[in-house]
């Protein structure tokens, strides 16, 4: 089934409009006509099955006929990225809010090779929104602004998450081996690595083994998505 975004959709919506981008995307590029059914997406943990009651020239008109309000998944967990060539970071985001990140703070370091251009969080916001809707995930995941790694690493505790670095140079500990007593931000670096200056800064956080290889700074972050989901998972359902 079509899904759309409709960030207005509460559990009481008894009608929907849909405007602007994604009005033309179901008229002009699904081609979806009257009476068909459609998905709604709300990225705040709503979804929607809805008839298409009436489509006009600019909007379309939507009847639910059921909302389902699914849980944030727990604990949640975020990446922190730096900002990568070829725009290789853009991966980061698609692949990542496929697999459930909730928070992602894009960083600059010393290594970091691409500067911030003027729409880069809102290209990275347009990339989840997609992401969202072509694999169902209720929720759209939240981009922070882009910070130097000391900033982000007070913003990220600020915002209630752990810090955990995914470092090449840690070969013993795995993801399984450690104790998260809150909500983990994966901090993935650069090409090239982080700076002895930033190991230095970030000594006192609690690194990781995610492969005894060594990985694409957009393969590590999918990996260590992952196998973070595939833990909580395997935990919870121990614990039922």
């Amino acid at each position: 089934m079509p899904s759309f975004y409709y960030p207005q959709l509460s559990k009481d919506s008894t009608e929907l409009i849909l405007e602007n981008e994604e009005f033309h995307h179901l008229s002009r590029v699904k081609r979806i006509g009257a009476d068909a059914m459609i998905k709604i997406t709300g990225g705040n943990g709503l979804v929607a099955e809805c008839k298409v009651l009436e489509l006009g020239k600019r909007r379309a008109s939507l009847e639910p006929v059921k909302i389902l309000e699914h849980l944030m998944p727990e604990p949640d967990f975020a990446i922190a990225f730096a900002l990568l060539k070829n725009h290789h970071d853009e991966m980061v985001v698609e692949k990542c809010t496929e697999l459930g990140v909730s928070e992602f703070f894009p960083i600059i370091t010393e290594h970091t090779v691409r500067d911030e251009g003027r729409n880069t969080v809102a290209r990275f916001e347009k990339i989840a929104l997609a992401a969202i809707k072509q694999c169902d995930n209720p929720w759209l995941p939240k981009l922070h602004s882009v910070l130097p790694l000391a900033e982000a690493l007070a913003e990220m505790v600020e915002q209630g998450f752990q810090p955990l670095l995914c470092s090449e140079k840690e070969q013993l500990t795995w993801l399984s081996n450690i104790r998260i007593t809150g909500r983990p931000c994966f901090i993935i670096g650069p090409e090239g690595g982080f700076s002895e200056a930033e190991h230095v800064l970030m000594q006192d956080i609690a690194s990781i083994c995610i492969s005894r290889l060594i990985m694409r700074a957009e393969t590590a972050a999918i990996c260590v998505a992952s196998q973070f989901q595939l833990l909580r998972e395997s935990r919870q359902g121990s614990q039922a």
